[in-house]
């Protein structure tokens, strides 16, 4: 596969995903970066966008951090070396980087966290560190040292005190100067720490890693608000010679009350996918122009093509004769006959009129189409 360097999806999944990192030169030969420097400081001056600036000598020290909206003074004012501006979930606002997402098809999209942007003058960096996620680093404009130290790492090893989890002590393994069409898979937990050879653009590919907690968490909220409740009961309870023991069998009833809460399956299905597939908190919404279904299908046919909002996460679960497609927290239940229509939609941000025709003749598609276009999930070019 291209961007993997001639290795297979397979051969990547087996012997690099989560388990060694790669470099993959001209993984997207002659690329091109699709927003510039410019462009990229203008977005983190949108008080809806989540932006950062890593200062290495700040005013108040080392490894200052500085969070957005940002003013043009602010950028005038910086120093000319040693500094970074990260902008978070830049796919979810241009579309070109939103499409750069469905080159990574070989990676389950609900996986898929968001794309970050940084811009590093020269010396620019945000100091040796490690990530909980599998990203992949995309050199995109400018050059960048990067070096990499698989050791482990404990708390007692992140500089005290910064917002910013830095090593104190970092000893390259592994080390590349990545150009524009370079890229770097890093699993999770490989300490990376990337310096700017001058002002240079790295796009971050990152997947989302659920945490157990978040999962329990959210499951949990889920279960307050909807689940029936469902209390502890004993009705074979035997006397027991000391009121304040918690016998082994009491501890096993309570465990199997806790996990009944998932124990049916089509039930947890549903709650995975609405839920995986929320919009995050922070993302713009997008208000779609209020057309009727006939005009929508007349500019879907006449434009050739319509695009997928970046913030909308889309994925589906095979039922035995249905379909169940979650769509930015929401579930549709449709026919199984529309599961190349759907397995299209989540791998495409950018939706073919023709392609989409060759699937299916449904009279339906033009109807889920234009419902996902009136909750602002599609957009025509404007």
């Amino acid at each position: 596969m291209k961007i993997l360097g001639g290795i297979t999806r397979q051969a990547f999944l087996n012997e690099y995903w989560q388990k060694k990192p790669l470099l993959i030169r001209q993984a997207f030969a002659d690329y091109e970066s699709p927003i510039s420097p410019d462009e990229l400081a203008g977005l983190a001056c949108e008080d809806y966008i989540q932006s950062r600036l890593v200062l290495e000598q700040g005013e108040d020290g080392p490894w200052e951090l500085r969070h957005g909206p940002f003013s043009d003074d602010d950028f005038t004012r910086l120093p000319e070396t040693h500094w970074t501006l990260l902008v978070q979930a830049v796919d979810h606002y241009v579309p070109e980087i939103t499409c750069l997402l469905d080159e990574f098809d070989f990676i389950p999209n609900w996986r898929v966290d968001d794309v970050m942007i940084s811009f590093a003058s020269e010396q620019g960096s945000v100091g040796p560190h490690l990530d909980s996620y599998d990203v992949f680093l995309l050199q995109s404009y400018g050059r960048r040292h990067w070096q990499i130290n698989q050791d482990s790492y404990s708390e007692d090893d992140f500089i005290a005190g910064p917002e910013l989890r830095i090593l104190a002590e970092f000893e390259a393994e592994q080390d590349w100067i990545l150009e524009p069409g370079d890229m770097l898979y890093l699993p999770p937990g490989v300490a990376h720490h990337g310096v700017a050879l001058e002002d240079c653009m790295t796009i971050s590919i990152g997947f989302r890693a659920p945490s157990q907690k978040e999962l329990l968490s959210a499951y949990t909220h889920h279960c307050n608000e909807f689940a029936k409740p469902r209390y502890y009961t004993d009705p074979d309870l035997e006397l027991q010679e000391s009121i304040g023991e918690i016998t082994a069998k009491q501890i096993r009833d309570v465990r199997r009350l806790l996990l009944s809460a998932i124990s049916d399956d089509a039930a947890f299905s549903n709650w995975f996918g609405r839920f995986i597939t929320e919009n995050p908190a922070d993302c713009g919404e997008y208000q779609a122009e209020d057309i009727s279904e006939e005009e929508f299908q007349q500019q879907f046919e006449q434009d050739g093509h319509l695009n997928r909002s970046g913030n909308i996460r889309m994925s589906y679960i095979e039922e035995d004769e249905t379909i169940s497609f979650f769509y930015a927290g929401n579930q549709l239940s449709l026919a199984y006959e529309q599961r190349e229509l759907i397995s299209y939609l989540c791998a495409n941000h950018y939706l073919d009129y023709a392609a989409i025709m060759e699937l299916t003749d449904d009279a339906c598609v033009i109807k889920l189409l234009h419902r996902l276009y009136s909750e602002g999930c599609l957009f025509f070019d404007e």
